[in-house]
């Protein structure tokens, strides 16, 4: 009886261990992606999980690259996100065109995007010139996206730490 008893409980016991294992191997399969998020009015701004590092543009000085990771539930957050504004169906180069006779409102200097998105084997990338203001869906849908990397990227204490650029753009 004794017998029988450790050995239902050392079965327990593996299948419990194999099935929380599995449970961790599936989720991080689920969410195992990586970005190159690159910004700015040169897009040189960067934050690559990739490497686990953030770049920030100094103008006329050098660029300045500082280790920064995102936690799981920080790369979980995006690429839900991701998901939701359906970011794959963009084409590879986004942009906004108004409506023929439409005026146009346009800024100077603009900021530009650039995205490489890996997902499993799924690799995306994405050009975008913000420089049209026109009302357009795809367009406040990314930029949402984008907001939330840059807030997430500019919590971190690493950022907070980095120096500011002595000079500008115009």
């Amino acid at each position: 009886m004794n017998k029988s008893w450790l050995i239902t409980a050392c079965l327990a016991l593996v299948v419990s261990i194999a099935s929380i294992s599995g449970c961790y191997a599936n989720s991080s399969n689920e969410s195992d992606f990586n970005l190159i998020f690159k910004y700015g009015v040169t897009a040189k701004n960067e934050l690559n999980t990739f490497k686990g590092t953030y770049t920030r543009d100094m103008v006329l000085d050098p660029p300045v690259t500082v280790r920064l990771s995102l936690t799981q539930d920080e790369l979980d957050s995006i690429y839900r996100k991701i998901v939701e504004i359906d970011f794959f169906d963009y084409p590879d180069r986004f942009e906004v065109i108004p409506e023929y006779g439409e005026l146009v409102k346009i800024i100077t200097p603009y900021t530009k995007y650039y995205f490489k998105v890996e997902y499993k084997s799924v690799v995306k990338e994405l050009w975008w010139d913000d420089e049209i203001k026109n009302e357009n869906e795809k367009a406040d849908k990314l930029r949402d996206l984008i907001k939330l990397i840059r807030d997430i990227i500019e919590s971190k204490e690493e950022y907070k730490e980095l120096p500011e650029p002595t000079s500008g753009y115009l």
